[in-house]
């Protein structure tokens, strides 16, 4: 019984000496552009075809008046490619079932190609030119 009163104060004198966190002060959030960054080695001899499927890709962006996506093509190191695609709501676009941005741009890319069993065949085939694919997500600080 001293043993549980002995901790038990100990952990009322630890909660007294923790702040109050609900004293009515919304925390600033910093400003930051997060990016989904994706790390890819090529198969053997399927580099050339990921980029002409690549320009695509790009051509999608365009039509959206979108250029947000930096795409690193390697010199050194183990990775062929990095792409950095901006999540434009975040960690928060992760929680979507259905991204509204990522769905206008699968749409247009079905249109561009000939609809979407096109779309999706293209998509496959870029996928079977990948050899390892990594993904991690990071940020930007902005205004700082």
């Amino acid at each position: 019984m001293k043993k549980l009163l002995l901790t038990v104060a100990a952990i009322g004198m630890g909660l007294s000496a923790t702040p109050a966190i609900a004293d009515n002060h919304t925390p600033e959030l910093r400003e930051v552009d997060w990016y989904n960054i994706s790390m890819i080695k090529w198969k053997s001899g399927k580099g050339q075809r990921a980029h002409e499927i690549i320009s695509m890709f790009e051509k999608v962006d365009e039509a959206l008046g979108r250029n947000d996506v930096i795409d690193f093509h390697m010199q050194t190191g183990e990775w062929h490619s990095i792409v950095a695609f901006k999540m434009h709501d975040g960690p928060a676009a992760m929680a979507w079932k259905e991204n509204p941005y990522d769905k206008a741009w699968e749409v247009e890319f079905a249109r561009q190609n000939g609809g979407e069993d096109k779309a999706k065949a293209l998509w496959a085939e870029f996928n079977d030119c990948i050899l390892e694919e990594q993904r991690q997500i990071g940020h930007v600080d902005i205004n700082e």
